[in-house]
């Protein structure tokens, strides 16, 4: 065993329910008093809205590998605690950030080593219309730099009009796509960096499914502290064989939805939905109420 050397910068991935992919950097400081004590810089944006966050904390990396930090934003109540595991060759953290009282608010992250090279993360849509021209499209990365049309490939049936904007981290670029373009996912490749299954090209959306299948949430505030639930409405396209929930059905993300609760009935004139808590109608958080006697 021995103290992981694990100063620099990281380019971050993760997903936090109800919100998405985020994109970014984390860069790493050891103490030079205690090599297993770290602080830390997070930057990153919410793929889908752009909305920035920058996160600073402390960490402890116990037995060489295992990550416990504690890190906040300029906002009240912001705190998130991260338990990560760091790969043995020092390239890789993985695992989540998270609050709550049941542990159930956070981010599930992953950590990869940058130095010079570019890095391609994702992007901030996840889905293209067959016969649209002009569609924006943000590229997350690392070491992105001044990009030419000719240096991103989508795949074929998808032309990069124009780069709209450049900077290190994001790249903004307009997309035509073919009417006749195959529907189904395409990898984007950036100046030698590559994203697998990036994008899909898709003609219309047939279905939208609610996940997570379920979730549990719970009454509190008093003894106990409420439990918290989130929910995403996922887009999808039935594929070339037109048949819902089959082998070729092209996932197309999520998507804006709606959000209404509904009694599920177990007697005559139930009314549990007028007191178990409310349910946010544009983002699918539901916060339960407080518990009873």
């Amino acid at each position: 065993m021995r103290p992981a050397r694990l100063d620099g910068t990281w380019a971050l991935s993760g997903w936090q329910l109800g919100m998405g992919a985020i994109y970014g950097r984390v860069t790493i400081t050891a103490d030079p008093a205690s090599p297993e004590e770290f602080t830390t810089t997070a930057t990153y944006r919410v793929a889908r809205t752009g909305e920035t966050f920058t996160r600073t904390g402390r960490a402890i990396v116990y037995t060489g590998f295992q990550w416990r930090g504690r890190s906040t934003t300029a906002a009240a109540n912001s705190a998130m605690r991260e338990v990560m595991m760091v790969d043995r060759d020092w390239r890789t953290i993985e695992g989540r950030w998270f609050a709550g009282g049941y542990d159930e608010v956070g981010i599930d992250v992953k950590l990869g080593r940058v130095a010079g090279e570019t890095r391609a993360l994702g992007t901030d849509r996840t889905a293209l219309k067959q016969g649209a021209t002009g569609q924006p499209v943000k590229i997350y990365g690392v070491n992105l730099g001044a990009l030419q049309p000719r240096d991103i490939d989508l795949g074929p049936g998808l032309i990069v009009a124009r780069v709209i904007e450049t900077t290190p981290d994001v790249v903004t670029i307009a997309v035509d796509v073919a009417a006749g373009a195959t529907a189904g996912t395409r990898d984007l490749f950036v100046a030698g960096a590559s994203r697998l299954k990036a994008l899909a090209v898709y003609e219309k959306i047939d279905g939208i499914k609610v996940k997570p299948d379920w979730a549990m949430a719970r009454v509190g505030g008093g003894t106990f502290p409420k439990m918290l639930a989130q929910s995403e409405a996922w887009a999808y396209s039935n594929g070339a064989d037109g048949k819902p929930d089959s082998p070729d059905d092209i996932d197309l993300g999520i998507v804006d939805a709606s959000w209404t609760m509904e009694e599920y009935a177990a007697t005559y004139n139930d009314d549990d939905i007028k007191f178990v808590g409310t349910l946010n109608e544009a983002t699918g958080h539901f916060t339960p109420n407080t518990e009873g006697p």
